[in-house]
């Protein structure tokens, strides 16, 4: 997954890149009164004001949200679902602290295989090209008559 950002601070080798959120482009023009943006740090070199293609492929984004949703909410309803047979004199209170026990259990264990995620390279977004300040308006053309005929 592509997405162009606008580089908005360059600190030595890296810069910082700032995005619109894709769900709202074209629709609230939040952006325009610098709302709803996001922003990383990623090593390269450009200048402020120019555009930044950043990739993170699809298949990092599909498993980071698999750890960041889907386990930690299965690990609660496991929790859940085993509280009434370990806990038979109170179903609900064994119910209720499996459930927030998996799940924080869950959580921990995600936190802790952070760190080395954070340096593997295939979870990191990577600079794909920098389109320089006075090119973005030529190269936003091209890029969307390519995707349109990409699609076609």
């Amino acid at each position: 997954m592509v997405r162009m950002g606008e580089i908005t601070a360059v600190d030595g080798d890296y810069l910082e890149v700032t995005f619109c959120h894709q769900q709202d482009c074209g629709q609230c023009h939040a952006c325009e009164n610098g709302q709803k943006l996001s922003s990383i740090r990623i090593r390269g070199k450009g200048h402020v004001g120019d555009f930044a293609a950043i990739d993170l492929p699809t298949s990092t984004v599909v498993k980071a949200s698999l750890l960041a949703y889907v386990i930690p909410l299965c690990s609660f309803l496991i929790g859940l679902a085993i509280g009434p047979m370990i806990m038979k004199s109170d179903p609900n209170t064994g119910s209720a602290i499996f459930g927030i026990l998996f799940l924080v259990i869950a959580v921990l264990l995600i936190a802790l295989g952070e760190r080395s995620r954070r340096k593997s390279a295939k979870w990191q977004p990577t600079l794909q090209r920098i389109v320089p300040r006075d090119l973005r308006d030529e190269h936003a053309l091209k890029s969307t008559s390519l995707n349109t005929e990409q699609k076609k």
